[in-house]
Formats: structure tokens, sequence, C-alpha cells
């Protein structure tokens, strides 16, 4: 059952801060999705080669994994997996103990791609961020109710 502070409308300010955040995150992936278009890339493949570059060590790169990383369903990944791997992007390697789990790594043209992609993102990162962080900040302080830290247990 939602809390009573969550059934409260929102305030003005809180709108605004919460549109200011949502047009900034987008006005950075728009960035980047026209990055990659330039480049002769979708989006999606850079997306992928970041999401398994980018997996912590102690996460295998699966396409479950990986679709719920970028929120996409399975049918889905396994088509981008697809295009990218037609590409030479990136290599599906089957686990010799367990035939049906299938890992996936990145190759070496993967990686050029990725490094120049994240080259133009770190880039434009550097520019953005500063409007980014202040309209998270700002969503952040126009919070109604304080959220409380649950206390730790002895």
């Amino acid at each position: 059952m939602p809390s009573a502070s969550l059934s409260k409308p929102l305030s003005g300010a809180q709108y605004v801060a919460l549109s200011e955040f949502r047009y900034q995150l987008r006005r950075f992936l728009r960035y980047m999705e026209e990055q990659a278009r330039a480049k002769g890339h979708h989006p999606q493949q850079y997306q992928l080669l970041l999401a398994i570059k980018g997996l912590p060590e102690s996460q295998t790169p699966t396409i479950s994994r990986l679709a719920e990383r970028m929120q996409m369903n399975h049918n889905s990944m396994v088509e981008l997996v697809s295009r990218c791997e037609k590409r030479g992007l990136l290599r599906r390697t089957r686990s010799n103990n367990d035939r049906r789990l299938v890992t996936l790594s990145v190759t070496a043209k993967g990686n050029l791609i990725l490094r120049q992609q994240a080259h133009a993102s770190r880039q434009e990162l550097l520019n953005i961020g500063p409007l980014l962080v202040d309209s998270l900040q700002n969503l952040l302080e126009h919070r109604s109710v304080k959220a409380v830290r649950p206390k730790s247990k002895r």
C-alpha cells in the first residue's frame, strides 16, 4: 500500500525538477545516439558493447543478464546479439561444462568502436555533466518528504 507521502501530488517545483532531469538525461542519450549513427553504428550496438565491457566481473555476460541491464526483452536481445555478431563486434562462446550457457565477449573490432564512442561519451559528460548533476540535485532537494535511512541491525 502506498504511503501517504507518495499519494500527494507533486508541487510545481517538483514537476519542474523532474522535467529538467529527464530533459538533461535525454539530451545526453540523444547525443550519444547521434554519435553512433554518425560513425555508421546502431546506438543499441554501442550500448550492448558498453553493457558487456562495463559488467561487473562478478557477473557473467549472458544474453539474459544483458537483456536485464539494457531493459530489453530476451528475444530482442538475441536479435541484437546476432546483428552484432554478424558485424564482428562480439562473439558468443558456449560453456564446456554447460552447453546451454552462452557468454558474450567483445571482439577487437567491437573494442575499437567502444573506445571511440566511450571517448565521445566522456567528452559530452564533461560538457553536460554539471547540468545533469544540478538537475538531479534540484530534483532530490524538492522532495516533499526526506528519505529515512533504515536503522542498521546490530
